[in-house]
Order: structure tokens, then sequence, then C-alpha cells
């Protein structure tokens, strides 16, 4: 059922079961906004997802809205058709409101990781433009707000070590394996 937020901002939720557990997905006007797994708490993440909106959102395009409900559609086919090992890339349109500031630099340099490449917390830091801030970007992976679709599984430490992930480190194990070829297909 749609929630509105500020400036008419509708925003839906839906849930999906995947080889990663349930996922929800979260979208508004103008795009996929929030991808949360499970063990987040959903009832959080619904609750934070409205709040921050009502509070960064700018104004939508009165000539430009998307459907809502088209969008989860859309978000959950392409996620999982690539967890089913299907897809390697996302065509959904994206909400960024949820990603300010440096974090939004860092989720934007993490989607120039290719499918199946990993990159480093020091490489994220240096597309992102501050260099020496790597544990920010640690910070900025563990927030962000699609995961998956930005794919932050695929940075890692410099020593190669898988670093950290907001689902846990066997949801980061399965991503990677699956972009290897290596994970079971759902």
């Amino acid at each position: 059922m749609p929630t509105h937020c500020a400036d008419a901002l509708s925003l839906e939720f839906a849930e999906a079961p995947s080889p990663l557990g349930t996922l929800l997905f979260a979208a508004t006007e103008r795009g996929l906004v929030r991808i949360a797994f499970e063990s987040e708490g959903f009832d959080v993440v619904k609750a934070l997802c409205e709040a921050q909106l009502r509070k960064f959102a700018p104004p939508i395009d009165a000539a430009r809205p998307l459907n809502p409900h088209d969008v989860l559609h859309h978000a959950q086919n392409e996620v999982l058709d690539f967890l089913a090992g299907n897809r390697r890339t996302f065509t959904l349109p994206l909400d960024r409101t949820l990603s300010q500031g440096f974090r939004r630099s860092v989720h934007e340099a993490i989607e120039q990781i290719s499918f199946g490449e990993r990159q480093s917390y020091a490489w994220a830091a240096e597309r992102a433009g501050k260099a020496k801030a790597v544990r920010a970007v640690g910070t900025a992976c563990g927030m962000n707000p699609l995961p998956i679709v930005v794919p932050c599984h695929r940075v890692v430490k410099s020593d190669g070590s898988l670093g950290g992930y907001s689902g846990g480190l066997e949801k980061k194990r399965f991503l990677l394996a699956l972009e290897e070829g290596d994970a079971p297909r759902a």
C-alpha cells in the first residue's frame, strides 16, 4: 500500500523471496529508492525510508513521474534475474534521494565496477574524490540504500579480503561467487 510523503511523494514497498533471503524493495515516482535485507528489520527500514524521503526528497517533476508499482515490479524482476545468474546489468530507474554528499559520490563510483570485477576501498575513495577517505568508503558502502543494484559487494580490502557487507559476509560471498560463475543457481 502506498505511503504518502512530503510533496505528494508516493512510496510503495514490496517483499520478495530470493536466494539471499527475503528482500524488501521500495520505490517512488522517481524510481527504486531502497533494497533491504530481512536482517535489517523491514519495519525499521520502512520508517527510516519514509522519514529520510520527507527530509531530503526534491519536488517531483510532474511531467515525468513513474508509477511506483511498476517500478517495484521491474526492480524485483531484474534483481531476481540477477540473483538467478540470468542478468549482469540493471536498467531500472533509480531514486538517489537516500544517497547524499560523499556517500553519493562513493555509490556513483561503485557503479563503475563491472560485473565480475572487484575494486578496493582505496580505489573507490580515489574515484569519489577523497583518496584518503578509505574508512569513510566502508561506511558509505554499509549505508548503500541500493545493495545489489549499486554493487558495493564488489568493493574489497586492498589485500583482497572481503571487508564488510550490510547484508552479512555470507551474502557478499554469494554475490561474488555468482559473478564468478560459482554460486548455486536459484
